[in-house]
C-alpha cells in the first residue's frame, strides 16, 4: 500500500500584551474574548478524533495574559480583569452616562453576520442603536435605551464571543440563549463566570493533550517582535531596496535573543517540557535569527513558503515544498519546514465563504492531488498547514465548528492522510544532507518582505521613538529588579502588533488606542529609568483619520471571483468606508453597501465592493452604478438592458446571482465581474480613459427600481488613485 501523505496542521494562538504593568489596567478584551471563543474549543475539539495530531503555537506573553485572568484566587480584581469586563460587571442600573456610551459604542464589536444577526434580541438592539453614530448624536440614543437594554446588551456581548460549541455543551447557557433577552443580573454573572471558568481550563487543556502526545506545544519570541527587524532594521532592504526607513537605525540582536531565550524559559515553566519548535512571529526569518534559534537549542523552526522560493531561487515544486529543509551553519543545524500558502489560506480567508461539505470536499480533493504527487517521490513527504488559530472563525458558520469537524471526520477515516505533528514527523523521516539550504531569505509570511511592519512614515515614527528608549537603556546602571522592569516593558513595545496597525495597511476602530498603548508601554520604560518621558510621546503617531481612506500602496493581481481568494488578494489596495459617507447611516441597519477596495496592475483597474449580501437579496431589482472618469459608468444590475459590455459567462456561473455587466461610454470591451460575498470587478486599462489623468473620480450608487438606496459620498466625488509610471517607481511591494 502507498504510504500515507503527513499533514502537519499548527494553529498560532497570539494577542499583543495589553495590560499596563505600571497600574494593572487593561483597556482592550481581546485575550479574554478569543479565550472563550477559540483557544479552548480548539484544543478540546481534538478529543473526538484521537488520531488527528497536531501543533499549537502558543505566544509566551499569551500564556502570560491568560493567567493574569483570574486563574489564581489571590489574583487581584484590577489584575484579573479589563475595562470591558469592568464595564459588563457593573449593574446596569448603576451605570453612569459614561459607562452607558462605552456599551454602546463597543458591545457591538462583533462579526455583523455571524455574530449579532442570528440573534434577534441583539440585532434589535444594533438597530436601536444605528450602525454609525455621529458624536452629537449620543444623548439622543442613550434616552432610547432602557435599563433592561443595556443590561441585555452586557449579556449578549458577552455571550456571543463564547464558542457556540461550548455553549451547547454548557446546561447553564443553553436556557439563557434560548430566552433570548430580558436576562437578569444573576443570569449575567453566570455567562462572566463562565468566561473565568473557560479561562482558567485553557492552559490545563493544552497541557493535558501534550501529555497524552496529541499534539506538539511550539513557542514564539516572547512578545512577538519581529526578530529580523530588531537583530538590524535594515533586513528589510534585502527585498524591498528602497523602503524608506527611519532617520535613526535600531540594530539589537541582544534584544532578539532576550525575547527568545525568556520564551524557551517561559514554555517550560508552562507546560513542564522544552519547545522544539519555534514560529518566529508572524514567519519572519533572516540568517540572524537561525543563529539565535540553533544558540536556544530549537530543533526546527516554521516559515512561509515564499522564504523558500526566496532561498534557492529555483522553480517552484510540490517536492521542494513539501519536506523540511537543514539550515547547517557554524553554531549547528536546524530543520525548516515552509507553510503550504495555498492551503492554509484557503482555511484562513476562503472557506469560511463556502458551505462546510464543498469545502471540505475541496480541501480534501487537494490533498488527494498531493498524494498522488507524493507516490513517486523518492522520500515522505510533509504538507505544513500554518495558519492563525483564532481570527478566522468569526467569519465562520458556527464559529468554524461544521467546517472542523467534517474536515477532521474526513481525515482520520481516509487511509491516504495522516496527521502528525512536526516533531512526529521529523523523528521518523531526519532531514537529510542533501536537503541543507543556502542563507535565508529575510522576509516574513506577508509576500516575504517586512513592509507590514516599517517603511510607512507612521511605522517609522514609532520605530524611532522605540530606538531612542532603547539608547536610554544602554546608558541605565539601576539595580538587577529595576533593569528587569525596564527590559520588560521595552519588551511589550517591540512586539509586532503596533506596528501593524499604524500606517494605512490595515484597520481597526481601536487604531487610537493602540497608538496610545505603544506609548504608555514606552513611558514606563523611562519611568522605570527615572527618567523624563519625551514629549514627543505625549502626542498621538497615528496621522490617518477615523474614516477609513487609504490610497493603494502597491499593485494589486485579484482572482475575479467573488471571494477574498487570499490574505494577499487586496492588501495594497486602496480602501474607502462607506459607512461614514452615508448621511442616513447613522441611525438605520439597512445599510448595503460597506466597503469600496480599488487599485490596479500593468493590465486593468479593479474595484471590489463589500456588501450585505443578505439585504440586497431582500431587493426586488437592484442596480449597482460606479460612475468613473466621464464619461464612463459602470452598472451591476440583476435585470438591465441589453448589455453595452461584455461580462464573461465564467463570472456569471461564479457569482451565484443573474448578474449582468454594463460599460457606458466606451466601445465594448471584456469586463469580468463576481459577486458571492463580495462583489469583484477588473476592467482594462485601455477602456477607463485614464491617460494623464492625476486621479479617478468616482461615484457608488444602490437602487432598487429606479429609487435611490445609497449614494456614496453624499456629495461630490471620491478622488481615487489613477496607475502611473511614478506608481511602479516607487518600490512599494508588487
Amino acid at each position: 500500500m502507498t504510504q500515507p501523505l503527513s499533514i502537519a496542521f499548527m494553529w498560532h494562538m497570539h494577542q499583543p500584551y495589553y495590560r499596563n504593568l505600571a497600574t494593572g489596567e487593561c483597556s482592550m478584551p481581546w485575550v479574554r474574548l478569543h479565550a472563550t471563543k477559540d483557544y479552548l474549543d480548539m484544543v478540546k475539539r481534538l478529543e473526538a478524533f484521537p488520531t488527528i495530531h497536531q501543533t499549537f503555537n502558543l505566544v509566551p506573553s499569551l500564556l502570560d495574559q491568560l493567567e493574569e485572568y483570574g486563574v489564581s484566587p489571590q489574583a487581584s480584581e484590577v489584575k484579573s480583569s479589563d475595562t470591558f469586563l469592568l464595564h459588563a460587571l457593573k449593574p446596569a442600573a448603576e451605570l453612569s452616562e459614561d459607562e452607558q456610551r462605552f456599551l454602546l459604542r463597543w458591545f457591538f464589536l462583533a462579526h455583523m453576520e455571524r455574530m449579532i444577526q442570528p440573534y434577534p434580541r441583539y440585532h434589535d438592539l444594533l438597530v436601536k442603536r444605528g450602525l454609525q453614530v455621529k458624536e452629537a448624536d449620543w444623548p439622543e440614543i442613550q434616552r432610547r435605551f432602557s435599563i433592561q437594554d443595556y443590561l441585555d446588551l452586557q449579556v449578549w456581548f458577552n455571550l456571543t464571543w463564547i464558542d457556540p460549541w461550548l455553549r451547547r455543551q454548557d446546561p447553564r447557557l443553553r436556557p439563557l440563549e434560548t430566552k433570548g433577552g430580558y436576562f437578569t443580573e444573576a443570569e449575567k454573572r453566570v455567562v462572566l463566570g463562565i468566561h473565568r471558568e473557560i479561562l482558567a481550563g485553557i492552559i490545563p487543556a493544552y497541557r493535558a493533550a501534550a501529555d497524552r502526545g496529541q499534539i506538539e506545544l511550539t513557542t514564539s519570541p516572547y512578545y512577538h517582535p519581529i526578530l529580523p527587524l530588531l537583530c538590524n532594521l535594515r533586513a528589510a532592504h534585502m527585498a524591498l531596496p528602497h523602503l524608506p526607513l527611519p532617520e535613526t537605525s535600531f540594530r539589537h540582536p541582544e534584544d532578539a535573543r532576550w525575547h527568545l531565550q525568556r520564551a524557551v524559559a517561559r514554555h517550560q515553566a508552562a507546560f513542564g517540557r522544552p519547545a522544539h519548535g519555534l514560529w518566529p512571529s508572524e514567519g519572519s526569518v533572516s540568517e540572524d535569527v537561525v543563529s539565535l534559534a540553533m544558540e536556544s537549542q530549537l530543533r526546527w523552526i516554521a516559515t512561509d513558503e515564499e522564504i523558500l522560493w526566496r532561498t534557492i531561487n529555483s522553480p517552484r515544486s510540490a517536492a521542494s515544498l513539501h519536506r523540511p529543509h537543514r539550515l547547517q551553519r557554524k553554531e549547528g543545524e536546524l530543520a525548516v519546514v515552509f507553510r503550504d500558502r495555498e492551503l492554509s489560506d484557503l482555511i484562513g480567508f476562503v472557506y469560511s465563504q463556502w458551505e462546510p461539505d464543498m469545502a471540505v470536499a475541496d480541501f480534501m480533493g487537494r490533498l488527494g492531488q498531493l498524494h498522488r504527487q507524493s507516490e513517486s517521490a523518492s522520500q515522505p513527504a510533509l504538507v505544513s498547514i500554518i495558519l492563525d488559530g483564532e481570527n478566522a472563525w468569526e467569519a465562520y458558520a458556527d464559529d468554524g465548528h461544521p467546517f472542523l469537524t467534517q474536515l477532521y471526520e474526513a481525515l482520520a477515516n481516509d487511509a491516504r492522510f495522516r496527521c502528525v505533528t512536526i516533531s512526529e514527523f521529523l523523528d521518523a523521516y531526519p532531514v537529510n544532507q542533501a536537503a541543507s539550504l543556502p542563507p535565508l531569505w529575510s522576509g516574513s509570511w506577508i509576500d516575504a518582505n517586512f513592509a507590514t511592519w516599517v517603511g510607512h512614515p507612521e511605522k517609522n515614527a514609532a520605530w524611532s521613538h522605540l530606538a531612542h528608549a532603547r539608547s536610554a537603556l544602554g546608558s541605565f546602571s539601576g539595580e538587577a529588579s529595576s533593569m528587569e522592569a525596564v527590559r520588560t516593558h521595552l519588551g511589550i513595545a517591540e512586539g509586532s502588533d503596533w506596528m501593524w496597525w499604524f500606517g494605512d495597511t490595515h484597520f481597526s476602530l481601536q487604531a487610537e488606542e493602540f497608538d496610545r498603548l505603544f506609548r504608555t508601554h514606552l513611558a514606563n520604560c523611562y519611568a522605570a529609568m527615572t527618567l523624563p518621558v519625551p514629549e514627543a510621546l505625549q502626542h498621538p503617531i497615528r496621522q490617518q483619520p477615523l474614516v477609513m481612506w487609504s490610497r493603494p500602496t502597491g499593485c494589486i493581481h485579484p482572482t475575479i471571483d467573488g471571494v477574498e481568494t487570499s490574505y494577499y488578494e487586496w492588501l495594497y489596495a486602496g480602501r474607502v468606508d462607506l459607512l461614514p459617507q452615508s448621511s442616513t447611516a447613522a441611525q438605520r441597519s439597512t445599510v448595503y453597501l460597506r466597503t469600496l477596495y480599488y487599485g490596479f496592475d500593468e493590465a486593468a483597474y479593479y474595484f471590489r465592493l463589500d456588501l450585505d449580501g443578505a439585504l440586497l437579496r431582500r431587493l426586488a431589482a437592484w442596480q449597482i452604478e460606479l460612475a468613473l472618469v466621464p464619461p464612463v459608468r459602470l452598472r451591476i444590475a440583476l435585470s438591465p438592458p441589453a448589455p453595452v459590455g461584455v461580462l464573461s459567462e465564467r463570472a456569471i456561473r461564479q457569482s451565484g446571482w443573474n448578474l449582468q455587466a454594463s460599460l457606458f461610454g466606451v466601445p465594448p470591451v471584456d469586463i469580468r465581474c463576481a459577486l458571492t460575498r463580495i462583489l469583484e470587478i477588473a476592467i482594462p486599462l485601455h477602456a477607463m480613459g485614464l491617460r494623464d489623468k492625476k486621479s479617478v473620480p468616482c461615484i457608488v450608487t444602490l437602487t432598487e427600481a429606479g429609487r435611490l438606496l445609497e449614494r456614496h459620498p453624499v456629495q461630490g466625488m471620491f478622488e481615487l488613485t489613477a496607475p502611473s509610471v511614478e506608481f511602479e517607481a516607487q518600490g512599494w511591494p508588487v
